[in-house]
């Protein structure tokens, strides 16, 4: 009889399971179709690697391991279950190694959710947000393992010692079991009710998982599975020539991607995106981790309706869109796009997108964006560069270098085109880094051509505000000339333009090869083309630009170029390569002002300071600017410089002061 209720029970624990699954699956397909079953293998792999050995989880190391361990205790021995009752008998060898791997585990688990226990609630992170549904869900797993291992040395106390059993935990319980003096009917009493216990909290929690904190064991691995293997600056492709489109952008939940309703679900809370957000940590209305929180929950109260309107053949009630009604303007326009919240989630959200999408329905729908950005948006109409300044002016920074045009040499074949991009082509600080490298490639003999009046802005800052329908027309101008001129190689010295025109020009038909320029300096450093001779016995700290480093993955050509000068003292910020802290100019803000809580710009400078440089470096004219600007505000320009690495090879090539 006993027997018949179980089976009953577990396959009613099952049924609510799958219910819960159904449910949650149901739920993300309300959004819009996402191709995202391409290069399966390597998807797979990201699961192996991030979801199953936790790669990205063990980045934080000490949260890390205990969610490790907690994981390990959780499904390794209901596998062994699972393998053992339902499979085949393991031979007795196996069985022995299994058995200790088990005990270890075991005790391994129950340490770890008692430190995690202790961290939620007695140190208590800023960054967690516990509620009722994570303290039960820690209490369930813990319960679970205890009473298996208590099972485990009452069975061990009744039959002695066993063959087929390694388990020093097991002989440990075993032995103070065998202290109380109770016989073997009082153990197999107890035995059977830590069974029953054990047993209905198994049940309890495979019916509890879909509905609960806990459904982030199935979400997270099917949402690294599905992750973007785009390059990770591309945006998604807007097609503004849709005549069926009634909206561009996301201003309804169900106007997001399925994939985008996942990452919903699969998001853990465990805040490491906040922890490393910029504007977060610089006291700007945004913590990545509430977006998406928010946006989840709105999805769990509106998506139901949204399916029953769908089965009953109706519209679904309308509603506010989602800005000002979920996410405030504040917190949508506070974003630099810097990624940092997407390379630091272990279970790949995908954050920025989202702010993005609705971006484009603010600002493609009801034009309503920061009122700075009206002057930008019309200088870049009027003549292709943020400021409005005129594209008679674009070459003027060139003065009476040897610098060639293309409309002006009649030559057919270069070895690349130097794109020069707006800031390094009208503003004073910056046109210096362009009048560097234009020195280092004329000493390399390389054959280049600039566009001057004929190059117009890449498009960066219109489409990281949401503005897709001029970052078109910008890219599509550009594409034009270079295909007049038939251009294969393309070198920059702005990350934003690197990535805009290697990542994102391929959605509009146009591919060729794009080099930064501190790849292209390393590569001619270690041929030895360059020679690096002049000393520069400076203490120097290097600052990784977002759209180089997490976006490109660039982290070492700069370094290795900085390394490369005689006497330069490298000294890393605590916060470098991935953990750099952005600048604050990306994602439109280099054209906005910053009013609420402290400078970005200001955070970083002090960021440096901590390891008392002489001089800062850079690979990024929206960086210099920042830099340049902080350091100005502290009145420190007679003890501190930034440089561009060009202008650093610059020195060191020439002996330059």
């Amino acid at each position: 009889m006993i027997k018949s209720v179980d089976i009953f029970l577990i396959f009613l624990a099952l049924a609510i399971f799958s219910w819960g699954i159904h449910k949650r699956i149901r739920l993300w397909h309300i959004g819009k179709k996402d191709k995202r079953s391409d290069k399966m293998w390597h998807r797979i792999k990201s699961f192996l690697l991030d979801g199953i050995a936790h790669r990205r989880v063990l980045q934080d190391l000490y949260p890390g391991v205990i969610h490790l361990l907690i994981f390990l205790g959780f499904i390794v021995p209901f596998t062994v279950i699972v393998i053992t009752q339902f499979i085949f008998t393991l031979p007795i060898a196996l069985a022995r190694l299994i058995s200790l791997i088990l005990d270890i585990i075991a005790l391994a688990a129950i340490v770890s959710l008692i430190l995690a226990i202790y961290r939620r609630y007695i140190t208590r992170p800023s960054r967690l947000d516990n509620r009722t549904d994570d303290l039960l869900s820690l209490i369930l797993i813990l319960l679970i393992v205890l009473t298996g291992i208590i099972l485990e040395g009452l069975r061990i106390s009744v039959i002695g010692k066993d063959v087929q059993t390694w388990a020093p935990v097991g002989n440990t319980l075993a032995a103070l079991i065998n202290i109380t003096g109770w016989d073997n009917n009082a153990k197999g009493l107890l035995s059977m009710i830590i069974f029953r216990v054990h047993f209905f909290l198994v049940l309890g929690i495979i019916a509890y998982v879909p509905y609960a904190k806990l459904f982030h064991i199935i979400s997270s691995p099917i949402n690294m599975i599905f992750r973007s293997l785009s390059p990770k600056g591309t945006l998604s492709y807007l097609n503004l020539e849709d005549e069926e489109a009634e909206t561009f952008g996301v201003a309804k939940i169900e106007e997001f991607t399925w994939k985008q309703l996942m990452d919903l679900d699969a998001c853990t809370r465990c805040g490491r995106c906040q922890d490393h957000c910029p504007a977060y940590l610089t006291e700007k209305p945004l913590s990545p981790k509430d977006i998406i929180n928010d946006l989840k929950d709105h999805m769990h109260r509106r998506g139901p309706q949204i399916l029953d309107a769908r089965i009953k053949g109706t519209n679904p009630e309308e509603v506010s869109p989602l800005i000002n009604s979920v996410i405030a303007e504040d917190i949508l326009w506070a974003c630099t796009t810097c990624r940092s919240c997407i390379d630091h989630c272990p279970v790949f959200v995908e954050h920025v997108d989202k702010i993005l999408d609705m971006r484009r329905y603010q600002v493609l729908m009801e034009s309503k964006f920061p009122e700075e950005l009206t002057a930008a948006f019309r200088g870049l109409e009027k003549n292709s560069n943020p400021w409005g300044l005129g594209y008679d002016s674009r070459a003027d920074w060139a003065g009476e270098l040897d610098v060639p045009i293309m409309s002006e040499t009649g030559e057919k074949e270069i070895d690349c085109l130097f794109f020069v991009g707006c800031i390094r082509s009208y503003d004073d600080r910056n046109k210096k880094v362009a009048v560097a490298m234009t020195r280092i490639l004329n000493h390399l003999g390389i054959k280049f051509a600039i566009l001057g009046t004929e190059e117009g802005c890449c498009g960066d800052p219109a489409r990281r505000v949401g503005n897709e329908y001029l970052y078109q027309i910008l890219a599509q101008t550009n594409i034009e000339t270079f295909n007049r001129y038939n251009i294969k190689m393309i070198l920059t010295t702005c990350p934003h333009c690197y990535n805009t025109l290697k990542n994102e020009y391929p959605q509009l038909g146009f591919s060729c090869e794009v080099v930064h320029h501190s790849v292209f300096i390393q590569e001619n450093i270690r041929n030895g083309r360059l020679k690096l001779n002049h000393a520069l016995a400076k203490r120097l700290t290097f600052h990784d630009p977002c759209y180089l480093g997490r976006y490109s993955g660039i982290y070492e050509p700069p370094r290795e170029v900085l390394k490369s000068i005689p006497a330069l003292n490298l000294r890393e910020m605590k916060r470098s390569r991935i953990d750099s802290l952005c600048c604050g100019a990306g994602g439109g803000w280099m054209w906005m002002d910053e009013k609420i809580g402290k400078r970005m710009n200001i955070q970083r400078l002090e960021d440096a300071l901590t390891v008392n440089p002489e001089w800062i470096a850079t690979a990024c004219p929206f960086c210099v600017t920042m830099f340049d600007d902080a350091i100005k505000d502290k009145n420190m320009e007679k003890d501190l410089k930034i440089w561009d690495i060009a202008e650093l090879v610059e020195q060191a090539m020439f002996g330059i002061k």
